[in-house]
């Protein structure tokens, strides 16, 4: 974690160089007001929990929206979420800060006072005028739009969860005394209908053939210090260990600014992550619970339990990795790695992304950066990486990314959808 808040401090000293010798009229929107509202949030919520309750979860893609709505009641290119009101003569700027400032604030208030400094930043870039009013005014709209469509959601429900003896069902993993997310499931999700919408058939039994497969490739490559497993694959498991939750939107701010990209579009792009982060939760959180399948830590120690004459038990067996205290199937890595990667392959139009980026997850001595020709390529070693440090089956991260996929496509074609004839503002024109 603190190589990922070292990085996040050369972003904003870069960023802070671009603002200096970015020549751009006084008041006149900047994409930069969306992306640095996108870091401040990502990282207040990774400093307030990780990311490992909804709260943070949630947080995030409700200060997108808030965004969004603003910067579309003003000039309506995209359909609104929470706030469907309207106001051609606001400043777009003036009213994504207010939006994104009071959101911040309401839910983060040990926080409020970054938000109050980012937010009078963009201020001062905002000449005194109505527009400048009328833009306070209505983010503080779509700020409340938000706080009230989603003041109910059950983010913060509560679970139980009994462990059985019988094979095949999770037992919680040590370090841990109890497992995290019961109660997901039971949270209203932001774009889908239900959280049980996408849910999977169950796993393959523990005595089927296709479960014998992937408890051979788990056993094999996913053990500590696995002499099997390359430095490669080994390096792949540790980079993937950043949640598309924070890499995701860590990369699209850099192809943000480096490719000019629409304040329109860019805050459509941060929003639709982050429901997709949320709801790819809320689903495989669902499914986890449904089924609770057991983790390969416990599956290999206590293969002589399965019933299964294909596998074989090793009581000492360790993964490469700490797993997490939650279920095995379906993994929540692969669904949100592949409906992000849905999302980015949409907005930006094209499928052939250079995906590249300096992870903050991998050990010192290790290499940090990794580089991908296609997203989907990188999806792919994504799953892998599951493998590679003994957290999941094959079959559970497949079928994740089957889910994550048919999300994304969902999400993506019945919210914040393009309007007919509609074209992104000139910015001169602010």
């Amino acid at each position: 974690m603190k190589r990922y808040y070292y990085f996040g401090t050369i972003f904003t000293i870069l960023s802070l160089i671009f603002l200096l010798t970015y020549e751009q009229e006084p008041g006149e929107p900047d994409v930069r007001v969306i992306v640095e509202w996108n870091e401040l949030a990502i990282n207040t919520a990774a400093e307030v929990d990780g990311f490992q309750t909804l709260r943070s979860n949630r947080a995030v893609p409700m200060v997108q929206l808030a965004v969004h709505d603003a910067l579309n009641a003003i000039v309506p290119v995209y359909s609104q979420y929470a706030y469907t009101g309207s106001n051609e003569d606001a400043h777009p700027v003036a009213a994504a800060s207010q939006a994104a400032r009071d959101v911040m604030t309401e839910l983060f208030p040990n926080h409020s006072e970054a938000a109050a400094v980012l937010h009078q930043n963009w201020l001062d870039e905002v000449p005194e005028g109505n527009a400048k009013e009328l833009g306070l005014s209505l983010g503080k709209k779509a700020a409340e739009a938000i706080l009230e469509k989603r003041e109910n959601s059950g983010y913060n429900s509560t679970g139980e969860f009994t462990p059985r003896d019988e094979p095949g069902s999770y037992r919680i993993t040590p370090p841990f005394d109890e497992p995290i997310g019961t109660g997901w499931p039971n949270t209203e999700p932001m774009a889908m209908t239900s959280p049980d919408q996408f849910r999977p058939g169950p796993p393959p039994a523990v005595d089927s053939e296709a479960y014998a497969r992937d408890f051979e490739e788990v056993k094999r490559l996913g053990r500590k210090a696995s002499e099997d497993r390359t430095d490669d694959q080994t390096q792949i498991g540790y980079w993937f260990a950043e949640y598309p939750t924070v890499a995701y939107p860590e990369f699209s701010r850099a192809y943000v600014i480096e490719n000019d990209i629409h304040p329109w579009q860019a805050a459509r792009l941060f929003a639709l992550l982050a429901i997709d982060n949320f709801d790819g939760l809320v689903s495989v959180f669902d499914a986890k619970y449904e089924y609770t399948f057991w983790r390969p830590y416990t599956a290999i120690r206590n293969a002589e339990l399965d019933g299964n004459p294909e596998t074989q038990p090793d009581p000492n067996w360790e993964p490469e990795m700490t797993t997490a205290p939650h279920p095995d199937y379906p993994a929540a890595l692969s669904t949100l790695c592949a409906g992000g990667a849905e999302v980015l392959k949409s907005v930006f139009g094209r499928s052939d992304l250079n995906y590249a980026r300096e992870a903050g997850s991998v050990p010192e001595g290790m290499p940090a950066n990794r580089s991908y020709d296609s997203i989907d390529n990188a999806v792919d070693e994504c799953l892998d990486s599951r493998v590679y440090n003994g957290f999941h089956f094959r079959t559970g991260l497949d079928v994740g990314a089957e889910m994550g996929r048919d999300r994304a496509h969902y999400m993506l074609e019945n919210h914040l959808n393009l309007k007919p004839g509609a074209a992104y503002p000139a910015l001169a024109d602010f």
